[in-house]
């Protein structure tokens, strides 16, 4: 059974109906006073009309006693209209007013179902949703807090308790809808309280970037955020706005990453949500939840068992899997042969390995058939791209020079071709082999996140944004149109 909401029942869900009773019980008790009323004055009128000894009576009496007889049958009249013309008036009037009452009803109760279903639809149309960084939820409505008592309100919607507004406990009015601003209240997680950005006013885009031990994951998070930051208003008319939550280290990240330092390695166990919203125009802010995770998550011999207990796993809408080329033993051997790779960090798991356990676990998370496909969206992106000669097997330079044409879908065909062709060339077959027949849909793509190895100069990523807006474009409405439109204002 749920309990009371801190607030006061609407008139129209609970005191109408006090009255609506009031009005049938008054109106009859009314009724039933003045019958009484007339009875009584009957009787006392009789009292006061003295008859002789019957034997004796005459005719000349009554007029003796007329004034008595006056009262008498004025009073029997009025108990004679009080029985019945009466409660016919009380009736009519009644039914007249229960009538006027439920038609009053019946309108807000209407109105209460437009409002209803148009915040519902509303919500619905622009995925209004919200994920917890803390406890890995994933919700439509917080709880939010009155401004004036603190009161926690965990159904703050149309309801008995009010349709525009509900009067909170404390006399405080607080707006049920986002129409009319139920989002400026403080809000929490209704499972673990942390504090809720915007009212829970926004989209929310889950995706987790996965890979294995030192693949890059946290550099190639943190460089993306930093070039929407710098970029996405220019080229793309997006706001961005980042939302620290206590758990990422966005900022001490960029700091390094401008200096020229690496951000320490992820270390932990479970997802960290990187939290940042991009707002076009005065749309719905499109919030979007990058994840980042210890590659040792995906190393049975290190703690693979650990990705069971992600429970946020369950609520994403895509997966960005990040590829270390120098994790492609054939492709490190033939490439130290000409290059020192002392400056390169490289992850020692190979990548079907990785893919194996990270497909297992969501098959079993999810209770799919080993043979069935996941329904969702993957981007495969190789980072490196700053290696020598990389570029020119996968990268922009052998995109331009076997697809010239500008067009998306175009670039898109010709980078799967491109490595998918590379992965072949040094025997993963099996890793390309998984990616196609376990998730919907994939897509390849080349970058660099740093630019260059440490030496002290601030990194410069390139081609970063690209499998971003790839994935959330598939899912928001909103990045779609704006892709569409060319990346520009």
């Amino acid at each position: 059974m749920r309990h009371r909401q801190p607030a006061q029942l609407s008139y129209f869900f609970h005191g109408g109906f006090v009255d609506l009773g009031q009005v049938i019980t008054g109106a009859f008790e009314y009724c039933g006073e003045n019958i009484s009323e007339s009875a009584e004055r009957v009787g006392d009128a009789w009292s006061d009309f003295v008859f002789p000894n019957i034997l004796d009576f005459e005719i000349l009496e009554i007029f003796t006693n007329l004034p008595c007889v006056c009262k008498v049958g004025f009073y029997i009249a009025r108990l004679i209209f009080s029985a019945t013309i009466t409660p016919l008036i009380c009736i009519f009037i009644t039914i007249f007013q229960v009538s006027l009452l439920l038609a009053i009803f019946l309108s807000a109760t209407i109105f209460f179902g437009i409002v209803f279903l148009l915040d519902k639809i509303y919500c619905m149309i622009n995925a209004i949703v919200s994920h917890c960084p803390v406890c890995q939820s994933k919700f439509t409505l917080p709880i939010y807090i009155c401004p004036k008592c603190g009161a926690k309100h965990d159904r703050l919607y149309p309801g008995i308790y009010g349709i525009l507004n509900r009067t909170c406990d404390c006399g405080m009015e607080l707006p049920t809808i986002f129409f009319n601003g139920r989002h400026k209240l403080e809000a929490q997680c209704p499972y673990c309280k942390c504090n809720i950005k915007d009212g829970g006013l926004h989209a929310s885009w889950f995706i987790p970037v996965v890979g294995g031990p030192n693949s890059g994951k946290t550099c190639y998070i943190n460089m993306a955020m930093m070039s929407l930051q710098k970029n996405s208003l220019s080229r793309y008319g997006l706001r961005f706005e980042h939302e620290r939550n206590g758990l990422d280290e966005y900022e001490e990240n960029s700091v390094s990453l401008s200096r020229g330092y690496l951000p320490p390695k992820t270390q932990e166990l479970r997802l960290r949500y990187y939290q940042f919203t991009l707002t076009y125009k005065n749309t719905p802010k499109q919030q979007i939840s990058l994840c980042d995770v210890a590659g040792e998550l995906f190393d049975i011999n290190a703690g693979g068992n650990a990705i069971n207990t992600q429970t946020g796993f369950r609520y994403v809408n895509a997966f960005m899997l990040i590829v270390d080329p120098l994790s492609i033993p054939e492709y490190r051997a033939e490439l130290s042969k000409t290059i020192d790779l002392n400056g390169y960090s490289g992850g020692a798991q190979r990548i079907d390995e990785m893919l194996d356990t990270f497909v297992r676990t969501l098959q079993n998370m999810f209770g799919i058939n080993a043979k069935a496909m996941l329904n969702t969206d993957v981007a495969i992106v190789f980072t490196k791209a700053d290696i020598p000669g990389l570029d020119e097997k996968i990268g922009e330079s052998a995109i331009l020079k076997n697809a010239p044409s500008l067009d998306r879908k175009v670039r898109y065909e010709t980078q799967n071709k491109l490595c998918e062709k590379f992965l072949r060339e040094y025997n993963e077959d099996n890793f390309l082999n998984s990616l196609k027949s376990r998730f919907k849909s994939i897509q390849f793509f080349t970058c660099s996140a740093l630019g260059h190895v440490m030496n002290g100069q601030p990194f410069v990523s390139s081609n970063v944004e690209e499998p971003f807006f790839w994935l959330v474009g598939k899912r928001s409405k909103i990045i779609e149109e704006v892709m569409k439109k060319g990346g520009k204002k």
